[in-house]
């Protein structure tokens, strides 16, 4: 049996860029699952897929699936994460995490208990040269003592009033740009950093409130659903070592702009520009630091590679590349990766934002983290085992 044999359930973002960028890093991609049947078979037939299925236990269940990928909406992450480390599968499951805190505790507890399987979440950016060499920099003290970050996601991809209502527009489903955004931007703060979270604060709201029901696109009194979840969100965030961060996200813009982390220290400043990495020291200019891509991208990404979401789907093939080696016996390669425990304080923050947005903007203290940051390189939680 292959010990490379990826099952990836859904067929938007799983099967766009991660089956691509999987099976440019060497990965077999043997199995797909998506709600639709004929849908999931014709792309399956399309992209050269052994197995399609509507049936996620069906793909769980094959003996030539050794990690599972989960691409769904979160309130489907627990329910397949268990059946899949039930299996004896390895999992990456998409943030956030789960739906509710309680769900994503659950996936820890039981991700604990399974400690020759990986448990990851989908937080590829960490594995970009880029980010990995911001990492070290501040570690090494390029900035100095951290005081401050500026934080900008924003995209046009929901601004359309014709895009019909979906799982995203629903917060029953878990949709909305801080799970799907906020998230992200979070986890690369404390990867970045290498420190952690002890409080936050922010605002969500939701600027278009109706979508057409169907992709006619036709707004009209029988073909209109109420929007629920958050389409804009701007939150405040504490670090434990005395810095503060403030992130602005939204999908409802009407222009795109480059997606960018900025770092002020008391020595320095370090910007990731959409993949582009500056660094100056205080008395200098900044200069353009970033590492050269040491992997080939595939064909089958080009479409995106001018958007917004073009460092993603980058960052998706430097981690099958990672994944390759976990799976072929080479724990460390993962050792960037967000693991269980890392979506389990995303989903705390997150949980602590909706809070404060709710209660008039209040800070909401969190809990002590399950792993710390000084737990890295000895803690399974970290460095998952095969």
């Amino acid at each position: 049996m292959s010990r490379r044999g990826i099952g990836i359930i859904g067929t938007n973002w799983g099967v766009q860029v991660q089956l691509p960028a999987f099976r440019a890093a060497g990965l077999d991609v043997v199995a797909i699952a998506g709600r639709q049947e004929k849908k999931t078979r014709r792309i399956a037939d399309q992209l050269d897929v052994p197995f399609a299925t509507s049936d996620w236990q069906a793909l769980i269940a094959r003996d030539d699936v050794d990690l599972v990928s989960i691409v769904t909406p979160p309130g489907l992450h627990c329910a397949m994460c268990l059946a899949a480390l039930t299996a004896g599968k390895h999992v990456l499951c998409e943030k956030p995490m789960a739906l509710q805190l309680s769900e994503s505790r659950h996936m820890l507890e039981i991700a604990r208990s399974c400690p020759e399987q990986f448990t990851l979440i989908d937080h590829e950016l960490r594995f970009l040269p880029a980010l990995r060499a911001a990492r070290q920099l501040v570690a090494s003290g390029g900035i100095g003592q951290f005081r401050r970050a500026e934080v900008r996601a924003i995209a046009s991809v929901r601004a359309n009033l014709r895009h019909p209502w979906n799982w995203w527009s629903d917060a029953a489903q878990g949709g909305g740009v801080l799970g799907t955004i906020g998230t992200h931007q979070t986890d690369i703060l404390r990867y970045m950093l290498g420190d952690e979270i002890t409080s936050a604060q922010g605002f969500l709201t939701t600027f278009i409130t109706e979508r057409p029901q169907d992709k006619s696109g036709q707004l009209t009194s029988t073909n209109v659903r109420s929007v629920t979840a958050d389409d804009f969100a701007t939150f405040h965030l504490r670090f434990a070592r005395g810095g503060v961060a403030v992130v602005i996200a939204s999908m409802v813009a009407r222009m795109e702009e480059p997606q960018s982390i900025t770092l002020h220290g008391d020595e320095g400043t370090l910007v990731f520009l959409d993949g582009q990495l500056l660094h100056a020291r205080y008395d200098e200019d900044l200069r353009d630091i970033t590492p050269a891509h040491t992997i080939t991208f595939p064909d089958a990404l080009a479409g995106i590679s001018h958007s917004s979401f073009a460092c993603f789907a980058e960052a998706t093939v430097y981690m099958g590349h990672a994944l390759r080696a976990g799976l072929e016996g080479d724990p460390a390669a993962l050792a960037p990766a967000a693991t269980f425990a890392d979506g389990l304080r995303i989903q705390q923050v997150i949980e602590a934002i909706r809070h404060s947005s709710a209660h008039s903007g209040d800070w909401v203290e969190l809990e002590p983290p399950v792993v710390t940051f000084a737990d890295e390189p000895t803690s399974a939680d970290s460095a998952p085992m095969r």
